[in-house]
């Protein structure tokens, strides 16, 4: 319990660290207006905000995102609007300061809380395959701190939500192999009918987890007895909520963009007109969007797959099987969308998903393996997820729409590059004006809260930028107690299963 609560500490410490002041996306604003639309009755699309959605039905404009996150961020909104409406209006701030902070509370009170499931989660799925305590809390660590998945805990866009329920999931299905109750059953078809609804491509993770539970167990049909109804109910829900704003129950939303803003000379299915093999292997290979340079801990991973592949037990092999055929469905399902990699986002991360999955094994792996590996590879991999780990942080440092916009005026470097020339003329005070120029300052300044405070209230930044200053020293603490506590755990009890892919 003391490990768990430490995590949940940790999530806390990083999202207070990492919030910009916002929900980090207008995707995100979208969700939670929709979120105000089922709870207070507002419009599903802001007045003000013209391009947030497409004309349904009797002509209301309605956003073409799912309803999952707007559920999730539902209770989130609900508390922070009534406890700072309140006391906004007792420190005199304006109904815009108040928006602002309420949209800051939100996306911090959500991302921390998502965080803490993800950290846990992931935990609890490293030790249902055998790794210790020690190695398992490492593993949950370095995918928050070494993978994209520290971008999306700053923005909350809906990665985060869907990292944690696919954890969720395979939690589940884990203890319904070990248990083979039907209750693991209902909890894992709860998680994938939740990230189904947030996003419809969800049904690709939902098919490969069910079928890795079917594979694996033998009581097949009391699995699907448990799994099935909930999902039957989400997509009956989906398209109730589909036909409700466009008048449709077997279409989806391209469709109807594609009729309402496909662009003058576009071909007809123009969301998916995009060269397949073009988006395919620059998913893979792209400057600007390749997951083996956004998350180099998916190359150690096969690295270490190819190293001792032999060694691994069985249910491994299986899972990280079915994870890369889902990387693989990924890929192919989002080549040819138009908006290639997602747009102004870390990486692709349409294909994020799968990729930051594979890469939970990575770290656990290595550790398990250390000693069998020669002392060139060891510093090699060692020197991977270090830079991994500088890379993640170096992500969050200022806004991703920078190199977006670099893009376009001819920096085609690719986006790291980019991100590592920034910080380094930013932090040197000799910004190039061909990068910067027309730039808001917000865009080219520290992203965190904080830093970006300076610009609203300037007399309180300098206390802000403190207090996070004595955060960020203490998180070294934080993550050494957390790893000193996992050692005791590992000491004081053996693991359940055999040690995982040990050389004899």
């Amino acid at each position: 319990m003391r490990l768990r609560i430490l995590l949940i500490l940790l999530s806390l410490w990083t999202c207070a660290l990492l919030n910009p002041g916002n929900l980090g996306t207008v995707d995100a604003v979208r969700r939670l207006q929709v979120a105000r639309w089922i709870r207070l009755g507002e419009p599903p699309v802001r007045p003000d905000d013209p391009g947030g959605g497409m004309v349904g039905r009797n002509g209301v404009r309605h956003p073409p995102f799912g309803l999952g996150q707007s559920l999730v961020m539902l209770p989130f909104d609900a508390l922070a609007s009534a406890a700072i409406s309140r006391e906004g209006q007792r420190f005199g701030l304006d109904a815009a300061r108040r928006a602002q902070v309420i949209e800051l509370a939100v996306a911090f009170l959500m991302q921390s809380f998502l965080a803490a499931c993800t950290l846990i989660l992931a935990y609890e799925v490293l030790r249902s395959f055998g790794f210790s305590s020690w190695i398992g809390t490492s593993g949950a660590l370095a995918l928050l701190f070494s993978t994209t998945v520290l971008q999306y805990v700053q923005s909350a866009q809906e990665n985060l939500l869907l990292l944690a329920l696919v954890l969720l999931a395979l939690w589940a299905i884990r203890w319904y192999l070990q248990e083979t109750q039907v209750r693991w059953a209902i909890l894992a078809g709860l998680a994938c009918s939740l990230a189904v609804l947030t996003r419809l491509p969800s049904i690709l993770e939902t098919g490969a987890l069910a079928c890795y539970a079917l594979v694996s167990s033998v009581q097949r049909k009391r699995f699907l007895a448990g799994f099935l109804p909930p999902l039957v109910a989400a997509l009956l829900l989906d398209r109730w909520y589909q036909y409700y704003r466009f008048g449709g129950l077997f279409s989806t939303y391209a469709a109807i963009q594609e009729r309402q803003f496909r662009p003058p000379g576009a071909p007809e299915k123009f969301l998916f007109s995009y060269p397949f093999w073009k988006g395919f292997l620059g998913a893979l290979l792209s400057p600007d969007k390749s997951i083996l340079l956004f998350d180099p801990l998916l190359a150690v991973l096969i690295v270490l797959v190819c190293w001792q592949g032999r060694n691994l037990p069985g249910e491994l092999k299986v899972v990280l099987t079915w994870l890369a055929l889902l990387v693989a469905m990924y890929l192919a399902f989002f080549a040819k969308y138009y908006f290639f990699g997602g747009g102004v986002s870390w990486g692709d991360r349409y294909v994020l998903l799968p990729v930051q999955l594979l890469c939970l094994f990575a770290v656990p792996l290595l550790l398990a393996n250390f000693r069998p590996l020669p002392g060139w590879g060891r510093r090699a991999i060692l020197t991977i997820v270090f830079c991994s780990t500088i890379l993640q942080a170096g992500s969050t440092a200022i806004a991703v729409n920078l190199e977006v916009i670099q893009r376009d005026r001819g920096y085609t470097q690719g986006a790291i590059w980019n991100r590592a020339v920034n910080l380094v003329e930013i932090a040197r005070h000799r910004e190039e004006p061909a990068r910067f120029t027309g730039i808001p300052i917000e865009w080219r300044t520290l992203y965190y809260f904080p830093f970006q405070l300076r610009f609203r209230f300037p007399s309180l930044a300098r206390w802000a930028i403190a207090t996070w200053l004595a955060l960020l020293a203490c998180l070294p603490l934080l993550i050494l107690a957390i790893l000193g506590e996992a050692r005791r755990l590992a000491r004081q009890s053996k693991p359940e299963v055999a040690p995982v892919a040990r050389i004899p």
